[in-house]
């Protein structure tokens, strides 16, 4: 399975931090696996992620994708850049059971 790197950020390894266990001084995390994050590459160069939403959110939160969208940031799948991306949408699944994930729409520059 390929693993894609955005703002030279692997997906599969953000650290997310949890609300911590009760009486707990422990430091709970979530990652998401490689099989949870999906990518489709089109020939006009459309990248289309396919990801959980809290996933997304922490994105932003970290600044991996950036608030300005004429920012542009490079973009590799399995460690090859296939070049400079700039955000072009965020979009929410038209159907109930999939509430979980966004989809994320890169253009390359």
């Amino acid at each position: 399975m390929k693993g894609i790197s955005i703002n030279g950020k692997k997906l599969h390894e953000l650290m997310m931090p949890l609300v911590p266990y009760k009486n707990s001084n422990s430091v709970a995390s979530l990652r998401y696996p490689k099989n949870r994050i999906s990518f489709e590459q089109s020939e006009r160069g459309v990248l289309r992620l396919i990801i959980p939403s809290n996933l997304a959110l922490e994105m932003y939160r970290i600044g991996i994708l950036p608030q300005d969208t004429s920012h542009i940031f490079p973009v590799s799948i399995s460690g090859k850049s296939i070049g400079n991306y700039k955000f072009a949408n965020f979009l929410y699944p038209n159907s109930s059971g999939h509430d979980a994930i966004v989809f994320i729409i890169l253009q390359k520059q």
